[in-house]
């Protein structure tokens, strides 16, 4: 809850998680906000040495997942999500449901299906394609305007 994030002050200092300063001088009742973290066993790493019980561990743009799936599984909440799958997206933005879009010919998209849990990539991915199939059938690459041709 980003009211509690709030009433826990301004930032009171900022450096690097990993250093030895930041061991020694611990994190105890603090946001910790890390930027680009890496793998998710690097998150662990992380919540286990500045992490404490009752404060938020916020992690921003990691690029990595080590599973094929969706989000993570070390069972952070994911706030903001954007994922593209073929021929659509996979969406998120918390406390709001998980989308499905699909991306038309023109490059516009179109609500498919939300969900109230996170789905499996699989099932989202076969829901997008048989849709474009279905709709499009083998036309529905992207296509870029002022070429007049597939990409």
């Amino acid at each position: 809850n980003f009211s509690n994030v709030q009433a826990m002050g301004g930032l009171t200092r900022s450096g690097r998680l990993m250093s030895d300063k930041a061991r020694k001088e611990g994190r105890n009742g603090e946001v910790v906000i890390c930027i680009n973290p890496g793998g998710e066993e690097q998150w662990d790493r992380i919540v286990s040495a500045h992490g404490s019980p009752g404060s938020p561990v916020v992690m921003l743009n990691s690029a990595y997942s080590t599973s094929y799936d969706l989000g993570n599984k070390r069972g952070f909440e994911e706030a903001y999500y954007l994922k593209r799958i073929s021929k659509g997206w996979v969406f998120r933005s918390f406390p709001g449901p998980w989308e499905a879009y699909l991306e038309k010919p023109d490059g516009s998209v179109e609500l498919l299906q939300q969900y109230r849990t996170k789905p499996a990539l699989r099932e989202v991915a076969e829901l997008v394609r048989e849709e474009s199939f279905k709709r499009y059938a083998i036309n529905n690459d992207r296509w870029s305007k002022g070429f007049g041709e597939r990409l």
